[in-house]
């Protein structure tokens, strides 16, 4: 239905403005992924052109180049596929573990540079990207969804939030998948300034701590609990950084037959834990990122500080759910 909302748009423009004729149309090449790995010094890239009929509105088709330059890729999908090729429909941008530091910045530049592309496709890391076009994008999009929804691993990514996360704290986190016989969410991959894939811990503790936890379903000591609400509150004195997380949350089974004030006990301990597996694991990067952005005067004077780390967690156990969110710095 959505390809072809693309072409009714399409036909429509045509016919008010004139400026789009048919062959013009015919020779664009509407690119709904892109693939970007890199191996030997040879970038290999790999696009999903939607080719669609009259009979099969979501058919297509893969192309693949490989050159030394994305440029020299781009080229080189233009003569095999005979089209223009616009990432304005671009709707997932999947890169291997194999892009480091050096390929992001190129690839960042090579969409901001493109008049024809929005920033605002989801990104991912993908292994074993020789299975990626056995599904559909919207598949992985919504598997993503689904489980940022339910299990609050991971959430969409969109290329637009990367570059604001690498502006700001020089390290971006992006889900990452691998495709075996089906579609398994890894975590978070750490992007830009480190190449690393957190732990399922450690992912769900940079949810909490970036507010990005919409729902989650835990299982803490045998006590099955919903997450249904969740704030954090981060703020930044010199060296020392204040985390404070209120929540409330849901008792889905009881097989120890808890009071409730050792469940909420267990439950804020849990909490603790993935926000101080994801501190322990990244202390050189996204913190001191955040001294230096929020104090920076303190950070320019003291370049060897010690962080220190003070986190509060405030739980409360209702029957209702009612999933909302918020953020702030100070």
């Amino acid at each position: 239905m959505k390809y072809l909302k693309i072409i009714l748009f399409v036909l429509i423009l045509t016919s008010l403005t004139g400026c789009v004729s048919y062959t013009e149309l015919n020779e664009t090449a509407i690119i709904d992924t892109i693939l970007i790995d890199k191996k030997d010094e040879q970038y290999i890239v790999t696009i999903n052109m939607l080719t669609p009929t009259k009979d099969d509105l979501e058919k297509r088709k893969t192309y693949t180049a490989t050159n030394t330059s994305l440029d020299k890729c781009l080229s080189e999908l233009y003569l095999s596929t005979t089209k223009k090729i616009a990432f304005s429909h671009l709707e997932l941008l999947a890169i291997t573990p194999n892009i480091q530091q050096e390929e992001l910045k190129e690839i960042i530049n090579l969409f901001l540079n493109r008049v024809d592309s929005r920033n605002t496709f989801s990104t991912i890391v993908v292994t074993y990207p020789d299975k990626l076009f056995d599904y559909k994008t919207k598949d992985i999009n919504e598997l993503i969804n689904i489980n940022h929804n339910e299990r609050g691993i991971v959430s969409i990514k969109q290329f637009d939030s990367i570059i604001k996360d690498i502006l700001e704290m020089n390290v971006s986190y992006v889900p990452r998948i691998k495709i075996e016989d089906e579609l398994i969410i890894e975590g978070y991959q750490s992007i830009y300034s480190e190449t690393r894939l957190l732990s399922i811990d450690e992912s769900i503790g940079y949810n909490f701590i970036t507010n990005n936890i919409k729902q989650g379903l835990f299982n803490i000591n045998d006590i099955g609990i919903k997450l249904n609400t969740s704030n954090t509150t981060i703020k930044v004195n010199k060296n020392k950084i204040d985390i404070n997380i209120t929540s409330s949350y849901q008792v889905l089974n009881n097989n120890q037959n808890k009071k409730d004030s050792e469940i909420t006990k267990s439950y804020n301990n849990a909490l603790k834990k993935y926000i101080n597996q994801f501190i322990y694991n990244n202390k050189p990067n996204y913190f001191n990122n955040l001294i230096e952005k929020y104090q920076y005067d303190y950070y320019k004077d003291h370049k060897n500080f010690k962080l220190e780390f003070d986190i509060h967690v405030t739980s409360t156990k209702i029957e209702n759910s009612n999933i909302q969110g918020g953020n702030s710095f100070e």
